[in-house]
């Protein structure tokens, strides 16, 4: 499909999606492209005359297995639990932190995890909120894991564990268990020094769990990727570094053997993980930086934020772009799911009635179209003389047909006499 700016999707993508969108201005859309007729329309889920400068939507994460419950994070100090209910509908709740902003957000034995942008880690009980009547008197329990973090990532097989990373040395790669009270069980270790004995910049601004808890990847502002193993040293196992001026990498989606990283210029690429010397794909149709990567259950869809104001879903395999929507502001987050069983049978339901009344239309039309005419009736009509016209004229039109062609031939045989 070629580059374009326009709304679209591709007839080949019935994969029935969902997408959850943040944006920059603060607002939380609901797009759903598995609609056969409006697959763009959008759908507002926050009060938008609430929102403010410092309303920008974080993080996104889903904080449950059942993926019916989001987890929305603000540059503000206010995080949000979004249950989504079975008929469409949405119950907000808001928890307050003390920090901001909020980089990561995470859910663990009903307990509310928020990584906090200046390098803490708070958990809140949701349970002692709900028999308090005032929920700031409840102080939240604070890790230390340094002075910067960028972001906090759980681990969707292994739910007690947590990474976070962050800019500058001291806050690299760092995985907790919170079942152990939130115990430190592994800190990265930088690259040896360059050949003129410098130090390698750190900078991890997004963090991925490929193998489960043990197999983690990283992406840096700084242009590599590394991916570690903590069962076998501190040092990443494999990484990738680029030599191209300017390639930052800002997010990252890790599944399987593959890793998509998408750079603050626009730029998508997916790495194979047993080989990390290049890249593997390239997916295109972005016109500004990628704030955002994530993938479906299935692993065959990956969805983007971009700061172009566009959502996009590619197929991940062959790198087709599946669907594009305009959002109307730069998207900062995105999550994509498959659709519920009762929402799909409201929309096929819906799609089956619009289709029935399109098909009674045209048979209607074509009913039309082949009823028979009366002739005796038709010509009734036609040797019927009209009114104001002479008696001439009236004569001539109840004359027989026949007459009348063979008047132009006798017409025509006295002109080529003539002649």
């Amino acid at each position: 499909m070629k580059w374009t700016t326009a709304n679209l999707k591709h007839p080949n993508y019935t994969a029935k999606h969902e997408l959850f969108v943040g944006t920059h201005t603060g607002s939380f859309k609901h797009l759903l492209p598995a609609a056969e007729q409006n697959p763009h329309t959008q759908s507002n889920l926050s009060d938008i005359s609430a929102l403010d400068k410092e309303s920008r939507v974080t993080t996104l994460a889903f904080g449950n297995e059942a993926q019916t419950e989001i987890l929305l994070g603000r540059a503000k100090n206010v995080a949000e639990l979004h249950s989504l209910g079975i008929g469409g509908g949405i119950n907000t709740r808001r928890v307050n932190f003390t920090g901001a902003p909020i980089v990561g957000l995470a859910r663990y034995n009903n307990n509310l995890i928020a990584g906090i942008g200046n390098g803490q880690i708070q958990s809140l009980s949701l349970d002692a909120m709900d028999e308090e009547e005032e929920k700031q008197e409840k102080e939240p329990v604070i890790i230390n894991t340094g002075d910067h973090m960028d972001h906090l990532r759980q681990c969707s097989t292994a739910t007690h564990i947590v990474a976070t990373g962050g800019k500058a040395r001291q806050n690299n790669l760092k995985v907790y268990d919170l079942s152990a009270d939130g115990k430190q069980i592994f800190s990265s270790k930088n690259l040896p020094n360059d050949y003129l004995q410098l130090e390698v910049p750190v900078w991890d601004s997004d963090i991925g769990f490929v193998d489960g808890p043990n197999v983690l990847a990283t992406c840096s502002r700084h242009g590599y990727v590394r991916l570690y193993d903590t069962r076998k040293q501190r040092r990443p196992v494999s990484h990738f570094a680029s030599e191209e001026h300017g390639m930052s990498f800002a997010t990252l989606a890790a599944r399987g053997n593959y890793i998509y990283t998408g750079t603050t210029m626009g730029v998508l690429k997916a790495f194979d993980t047993r080989r990390m010397k290049t890249h593997v794909h390239t997916y295109k149709g972005f016109t500004g930086g990628i704030s955002d990567l994530h993938l479906d259950e299935t692993g065959k869809y990956l969805s983007s934020a971009s700061l172009d104001r566009y959502v996009r879903v590619h197929e991940a395999d062959s790198t087709v772009l599946l669907y594009q929507c305009y959002v109307k502001s730069k998207a900062t987050k995105v999550l994509i799911r498959q659709l519920p069983e009762e929402l799909r049978k409201e929309s096929s339901d819906d799609e089956n009635k619009g289709e029935q009344e399109v098909k009674t239309r045209s048979q209607k039309k074509r009913a039309l179209k082949t009823t028979p005419l009366d002739t005796e009736y038709e010509d009734m009509f036609d040797q019927m003389p009209t009114v104001g016209d002479s008696d001439d004229e009236a004569v001539e039109k109840q004359t027989p047909v026949a007459t009348k062609r063979k008047a132009p031939k006798q017409t025509q045989k006295t002109k080529k006499k003539k002649q």
